[in-house]
């Protein structure tokens, strides 16, 4: 029901923009677009007093309806947006002046005459398709829809720790213990354990805080999902790639058995802790035991499954076989995970709603995933009314008390569901076009979300900011897990939980939303598909055996209305030629190959919004990449390009460029005045650009390599960063040392400047600007020099939150940095810092009052006496230190003697925060 409100949503306003004096239409035409406005903002107001019936209670003629709504909707869009485009199409000539652009205007004016003939043509039929939809709900209506009173807008719920799950610690204390147990030749044994038990238990989490927890006992890891469908090759892969670290350059070109014999070859004498996660049936488990060896050092392997036979096959295998089966939570930690999920940290559940939690609880059955995504919806009530806790108590049918079987699970997960914000269904329907265990990227998926018209844009709202609070929302609410935090402990990923990704893709499939293909044979219920994930294996690009077959539709399916394509893996060699999907507005293909498209096709794709490509590139492939007037982002990150192409300087609403470095910009990039993120500019190859980047006005992140070659480079920069008043995020890298303090007379700061990464670059010394940075809040820089007046400066940056800061090996700093309540650094919360000097920082009363983590590297031989930092006390907020010292050419004594040292201040702490001890370089003997 949403999803058809979602689309109308994005249809109004380019309805209302046709009416402007703009697009010149006649009369009538003009009467027709009114009538289709109103009867569209009335179908709007319906559906919203539908949707708010709880799912189970909204009969199916209303669900028809919607969804022939939904599709009306999408094919209006797609007439008015190719009218837009037509008459908007403007090519530009290289000679303004010559005969050709005159018959050029004469065809053009032609063209759009007839353009605007056929979307008359195009309303009336619109206009006959939504009287047969309203005319057959009135021939079939027989029972007034049953409306519920409506209910308060859910804000999100803003509770930290929302993923934490109670009732871990046991599990993982007898995992730990059966793992570490033995003596002697019985310890030195190859040992598997199986971690057993029904979906959403939290066994992956438990095994990945096993292997966490015990890593460090281990010469080398690997954590590997297999999933349902598993693709081994690209499972025994990333097997090879984790215990070597990256030291195999060839893993991809691997055929299973070589990798498999690679991985034996690798682990012979190597005490290894390998985690495989979700196996699902016994022939995945036997090919990834293969590669395991037995080598009578002590080595481990976790299996999380829900098959009790691939459970049993590990406890009763040859090797040190033993299964654990992971119990649903005890009534007490059911309770406690519901709590804090929903109330404060010091509040507990209020009185008059103890009776209706224990039943809900009851009907959750102790499963994790299901009280947290119950207590999640909870959260987001903006009162705790016991009626409406009944309600949701009421809706969830039989629940898991009895039976935990996927269809009850999807029961309590479809109660969920419901009581989305109807702009968020969509966005969740979304992920359904990722395959399992996928790493999806916040910002790929937010960008893709604002491309297919999901984020409704609100006054004074920026699109992108809005998407990504409707990512947190989903966080939230427990829909999907945030992964890869950052330094403001923002997720820049996500996955889905496999038992939701289930539900949601059985949703898409059901409104015809997604449909996915997992080979050449494409099956849709429905004749028109809108979009298309095509989900093929993980390949080398540059193999030379690549699919000469493709895809396979049936005769009855229509694919010109396809409006998001991504293909994964080797897909991009047997999808459909591109020509045949014209109304594309996401296209996102990996492994492309140049050689087998024709180098126009990407400029006919007109609607095109989101283009994500990587593979080997072919610059004459985007040649006509300018004729994309409507596209937003352009990523091309993961792309084998060396130039890209001068037409893209016609792309005046482009506001996210991402390349990687080494690739050419052409001249004229300053006419891309609506961009917003640039990354990453190569200074080497594209010096001009340096000047044109002053022009990028809404610019707000940068990404900048090579910069301080020469000093005319790094005057260039800084004159253009002045004029770039908007800019929130700076990452820049320097090929050497450079001084970022070349400014000239009146030149000004870049004022909204809320994030610097320098890690990558030594500046010869703390630029004196960065004094002026207000609204700085995350700096990471090396410096070649380091003095005390260089920390006074930024103590007294007032929001600085998250400071790295690393003196440069071979740089120099003052052997006693003070900190003290005249630069106190009073909102520092993250503090590392990094010198290879003499150098000792004090910490003074008063100093750091919001510190919570502290990161310490050091050279011992540099600290003779093994003095450590002094004031550790003084710092009232810490909860962790990590202390990482250079043992080179230091004997044991003396990095025993610092260690105990931080061991014994630390233990003084009125906070006992944790500490986290670890050495570089193997010490010396005394």
């Amino acid at each position: 029901m949403e999803l058809a409100t979602a689309a109308l949503s994005s249809l109004l306003p380019k309805l209302a923009a046709l009416l402007s004096d703009e697009y010149k239409l006649q009369k009538g035409v003009l009467g027709q677009i009114i009538f289709l406005q109103t009867e569209m903002v009335s179908m709007q107001a319906v559906l919203d007093i539908v949707s708010k019936q709880p799912a189970h209670q909204i009969n199916n003629l209303d669900k028809i309806w919607a969804r022939d709504l939904k599709e009306l909707s999408y094919d209006i869009e797609e007439i008015v947006d190719t009218f837009m485009v037509r008459v908007d199409d403007a090519p530009v000539s290289a000679k303004p002046h010559d005969f050709t652009r005159f018959f050029d205007r004469i065809s053009r004016l032609f063209t759009k005459a007839k353009t605007r003939h056929h979307i008359a043509s195009d309303i009336e039929d619109i206009k006959r398709r939504i009287d047969e939809v309203a005319h057959r709900r009135e021939r079939y209506q027989f029972d007034a829809a049953i409306v519920q009173p409506d209910i308060d807008p859910r804000l999100p719920a803003l509770y930290e720790n929302a993923s934490m799950l109670v009732g871990t610690n046991g599990p993982e204390d007898q995992l730990v213990n059966l793992l570490t147990q033995g003596e002697g030749v019985q310890k030195q044994k190859l040992m598997a354990i199986s971690i057993f038990g029904v979906g959403g238990l939290g066994k992956t989490t438990i095994a990945y805080s096993v292997y966490e927890r015990l890593g460090d006992q281990f010469e080398c890891g690997a954590f590997v999902p297999v999933s349902r469908r598993p693709n081994m090759k690209q499972i025994l892969s990333s097997i090879l790639w984790q215990v070597t670290e990256d030291k195999c350059s060839i893993v991809g070109e691997k055929e299973p058995d070589e990798l498999i014999r690679s991985i034996r070859n690798y682990l012979t004498n190597k005490r290894y802790i390998v985690v495989v996660d979700d196996v699902w049936d016994e022939s995945s488990w036997k090919v990834i035991k293969s590669a395991l060896i037995d080598n009578n050092l002590g080595s481990r392997v976790i299996v999380t499954t829900r098959n009790s036979t691939v459970a049993n096959l590990i406890s009763c295998s040859p090797i040190d076989g033993t299964m654990f089966q992971l119990e649903t939570l005890s009534d007490t930690d059911s309770r406690e995970l519901f709590r804090q999920r929903i109330f404060s940290e010091n509040e507990e559940i209020h009185s008059d709603l103890e009776d209706v939690s224990q039943k809900i609880l009851k009907k959750c059955g102790g499963v994790p995933l299901a009280i947290i995504t119950i207590a999640s919806m909870l959260a987001c009530m903006p009162y705790k009314r016991k009626h409406e806790w009944y309600g949701v108590y009421t809706s969830m049918g039989s629940g898991l008390a009895k039976d935990k079987t996927l269809e009850n699970m999807q029961g309590i997960l479809s109660l969920s569901y419901g009581d989305l914000p109807s702009y968020l269904k969509p966005c969740l329907l979304c992920l359904s076009m990722f395959p399992e265990d996928y790493r999806i990227p916040k910002d790929r998926l937010v960008r893709m979300w604002v491309a297919e018209g999901f984020v409704d844009e609100k006054q004074g709202s920026n699109l992108y900011d809005l998407g990504d609070s409707y990512f947190n929302e989903l966080v939230n609410r427990s829909m999907i897990r945030p992964i890869d935090m950052d330094e403001f402990g923002s997720a820049r990923a996500c996955c889905v939980h496999n038992m939701i990704l289930d539900f949601i893709i059985s949703l898409s499939a059901e409104e015809n939303f997604v449909t996915i293909s997992e080979g050449q044979q494409v099956v849709s219920p429905t004749h028109k598909i809108r979009r298309l994930s095509l989900q093929g294996n993980k390949t080398d690009s540059d193999e030379e055996d690549t699919k000469e077959d493709k895809v396979i539709l049936p005769s009855t399916v229509n694919i010109s209305h396809v409006r998001s394509i991504i293909a994964f893996g080797d897909a991009s060699h047997w999808m459909p030629p591109l020509s045949m999907f014209s109304a594309l507005r996401v296209l996102s293909l990996e492994q492309l190959d140049s050689k087998h498209n024709d180098p126009k096709i990407i400029g006919i794709l007109h609607h095109l919004r989101y283009l994500k490509l990587s593979g080997s590139l072919e610059t004459k492939l985007l040649e006509e990449i300018g004729n994309l007037q409507l596209l937003k982002t352009l990523d091309l990150f993961s792309a084998s390009i060396e130039e890209l192409p001068a037409s893209i300087v016609q792309l005046r609403q482009l506001e996210c460029l991402l390349v990687d470095r080494g690739v050419k910009f052409p001249d004229g990039i300053g006419n891309l005045t609506s961009l917003q993120v640039l990354s990453q500019l190569d200074v080497e190859v594209s010096p001009n650009s340096l000047v044109e980047l002053s022009k990028l006005t809404e610019l707000w992140e940068l990404g900048i390599y090579g910069l301080g070659k020469t000093e005319s480079h790094v005057k260039s920069f800084l004159t253009s960063l002045s004029n770039i008043g908007n800019i929130r995020t700076l990452r820049f890298f320097c090929f050497s040392q450079c001084s970022l303090d070349c400014t000239s007379d009146g030149w000004r700061a870049p004022a909204h400047l809320r994030s610097i990464d320098a890690s990558g670059s030594t500046l010869s010394e703390l630029p004196r600007w960065f004094s002026s940075l207000s609204e700085l809040s995350c700096l990471s820089i090396t410096v070649n020099v380091l003095r005390q007046d260089d920390v006074q400066l930024l103590g007294a940056l007032l929001v600085l939150r998250f400071l790295t800061l690393e003196v440069a090996d071979g740089g120099s700093s003052e052997e006693r940095l003070v900190i003290d309540s005249d630069q106190r650094f009073q909102s520092l919360v993250e503090f590392k810092f990094v010198h290879y000097h003499r150098c000792w920082l004090v910490f003074a009363q008063g100093a750091m009052p919001k510190l919570q983590k502290l990161e310490l590297f050091f050279e011992v031989q540099k600290r003779e006496g093994g003095g450590i930092d002094d004031g550790l006390e003084n710092l009232a907020s810490l909860k962790h230190v990590i202390v990482e010292v250079d043992c080179e050419d230091a004997r044991h004594s003396e990095v025993k003697r610092v260690e105990t040292k931080f061991k014994n201040a630390i233990g003084m702490h009125p906070n006992h925060p944790t500490l986290e001890l670890s050495r570089q370089v193997v010490v010396g003997p005394d």
